[in-house]
């Protein structure tokens, strides 16, 4: 038993996000450039006399906008969303990472409430269900945003795992060059990124002014990934992946070539490493005004703040207390079954499912997403036809990632796809299947694929609910333990006590956030479970470091798991997972009180 419990750690590709796609890399909130367009949106939605439009009409124009608007007010997002910004009307003149500074924050709030204004506008009964659909995720994502203006200063860009200096460099050192103008995109962006830095660090002064800054020791984590990232300015990984990718591009000439590469190391060591090198010096100087060595629920309106991650992040409409006891219930469940399971003589050696296959081969990932796919035709619906190259992740790159992960493509190029493997994960065997489970088929990549393929409303594709898309490739993660074939009986305690970690660390981010665990009730409480002290340690300021971001994964997976148990309830000997799993996707990413709406009127047709 202590064996198993001590995965918890061994699966690193846990909440340690690659680059996704909405809010991929915000300039304060989502909504940016709303201020500026309120008017003209104002002026198509009253029609002239004598010009008729459908409410249908004149909200798919509206929605377009707005997905115009956020496109053309970030370059970084733009280049990972679209891949040919011309057929979508988007203005790609301006180059811009955009603003983070406080101000820039105070007026995406007046954006929001300026959307919101012009949402209202709209007759609701007179739009098509589809569009009703968007409407209610973009009201949803205006109204818990608005919610918590309040708490402006809670935010927290720079954190050690999904901080922006932590997301950026591997942003990248992904950023596709397509074209000679991506090219000349991505160096422009280089040489904004002390401007950027400058505006987080006015947000974080100001934090620091309020009592609100950081804990000293995700500071420092801060400060030394900023320390690694130019301790090497002539070696910087940043420069080697560049010239890497520029060497792959047929339409330069060596001239051309050679001119990109002096180009990039000299903005790279005159723009980016003073930028990283400043930042640095900052939060440390910072760091002494730190209040707040322990979570959210030791600032003053830390447990609120908290209250509202857990329903903007997971999409989980319940109360923290309703959300924790449904955590609790399931881990009774598992942990009651992994005892079933050891009696019975599941537990030997991990080895016949570790070893099973060597992950180091391009490929056995290769091999076993081909498996998968083939395996669950039975219970997902088919998909459109489309490419998926698995790649490794770069040597420089190894320490920072997850032993996987798929980077979602563009909307108007998801046919071509893209699975990192991490080497240096050393991963295989069911933990490689499983992983790939989460991230190809039926996980990030099968989801991703199917919701693009539905054509949905453009708004939507930048309304991502965490909740929805981590805790689709957790439940299929789950799933997929049951189609290992190596030893069913090993895979499945495997599979719970997949599920019991996970929902430890939850539990755990419920307890430290908003119930106030200090590091030693969380030691006290791991050491009775069989953990290290050193085990407690790492989690606490994993969970410290990222508050509610496990309750994507794991809440998200249960709601996934409740909404099927609840249809099977409803449809009996009728009931069909393949056809459930058909009613969600085309749902699509949604919070879960809107999914389960959908879900309703869908059994009642």
């Amino acid at each position: 038993m202590e064996h198993l419990l001590s995965r918890l750690n061994r699966k690193s590709s846990d909440p340690k996000p690659a680059p996704r796609r909405a809010g991929l890399f915000p300039a304060a909130v989502m909504i940016m450039g709303a201020v500026f367009l309120f008017l003209a949106i104002r002026l198509f939605l009253t029609s002239p006399p004598g010009f008729f439009q459908s409410e249908d009409k004149k909200f798919e124009r509206f929605t377009e906008e707005v997905f115009r608007s956020e496109m053309s007010g970030n370059t970084l997002n733009l280049h990972y969303t679209v891949a040919n910004p011309a057929d979508y009307g988007i203005d790609t003149s301006s180059v811009s990472l955009g603003d983070a500074s406080p101000k820039a924050r105070q007026n995406a709030i007046a954006a929001l409430e300026n959307y919101r204004n012009v949402l209202n506008q709209f007759d609701y009964k007179k739009l098509s269900e589809k569009h009703q659909l968007t409407y209610d995720i973009f009201a949803d994502y205006l109204d818990t945003e608005l919610s918590a203006s309040a708490y402006l200063l809670y935010d927290e860009p720079l954190s050690p795992t999904l901080g922006i200096q932590a997301q950026l460099p591997i942003l990248l050192a992904e950023y596709t060059f397509r074209t000679k103008g991506d090219i000349e995109d991505y160096l422009t962006l280089l040489t904004q990124i002390p401007d950027y830095f400058s505006g987080i660090l006015a947000f974080e002064r100001e934090k620091a002014e309020a009592g609100l800054f950081m804990s000293r020791d995700c500071a420092a984590m801060v400060v030394s990934q900023c320390e690694d990232f130019i301790n090497d300015p002539a070696d910087n990984y940043l420069i080697g992946i560049f010239n890497e990718k520029i060497d792959e591009v047929t339409n330069l000439t060596a001239d051309e070539k050679i001119a990109y590469k002096n180009r990039n190391s000299a903005i790279l060591q005159g723009y980016v490493i003073p930028a990283y090198r400043e930042l640095g010096t900052k939060i440390a100087s910072y760091a002494g005004s730190s209040k707040n060595q322990q979570g959210l629920y030791y600032f003053p309106e830390g447990r609120e703040y908290y209250q509202y991650l857990v329903r903007s992040g997971v999409g989980d409409d319940r109360s923290i207390v309703e959300i924790e006891e449904a955590v609790k219930v399931r881990m009774v469940e598992d942990y009651s079954a992994i005892c079933d399971l050891v009696q019975q003589g599941a537990q030997k050696s991990s080895s016949s499912v570790t070893a099973a296959s060597d992950g180091s081969s391009s490929s056995v990932p290769a091999a076993m997403l081909s498996e998968l796919r083939e395996k669950i035709t039975d219970d997902f619906p088919l998909l459109p036809s489309v490419s998926c190259n698995i790649k490794s992740v770069h040597k420089s790159l190894q320490d920072y990632l997850s032993p996987a992960f798929y980077l979602t493509p563009a909307i108007d190029d998801y046919e071509n796809n893209v699975i990192y493997i991490n080497p240096g994960s050393n991963y295989s065997g069911i933990d490689l299947f499983t992983t790939l489970a989460h991230e190809g088929y039926p996980g990030h990549l099968y989801q991703s694929v199917y919701f693009n393929s539905t054509k949905p409303d453009l708004l939507r594709t930048l309304l991502d609910v965490g909740g929805y898309t981590e805790g689709w490739a957790t439940y299929v993660e789950m799933y997929s333990f049951g189609l290992w074939e190596e030893d069913p009986q090993l895979a499945a305690l495997y599979q719970k006590n997949r599920s019991f970690t996970l929902g430890l660390a939850s539990l755990l981010d419920i307890g430290i956030h908003y119930r106030g665990y200090s590091l030693s009730d969380v030691t006290s409480f791991l050491e009775k479970l069989g953990f290290e002290s050193g085990t407690a340690q790492s989690l606490y300021q994993t969970v410290l470091q990222s508050p509610s971001n496990y309750l994507n994964y794991y809440v998200g997976y249960l709601n996934f798991s409740d909404l099927r148990d609840d249809v099977k309830a409803v449809q009996s000997e009728q009931f069909s997972l393949r056809e459930f799993h058909r009613m969600v996707l085309e749902a699509g990413p949604c919070p879960f009180y809107i999914l389960r709406r959908e879900l309703s009127r869908e059994l009642a047709n």
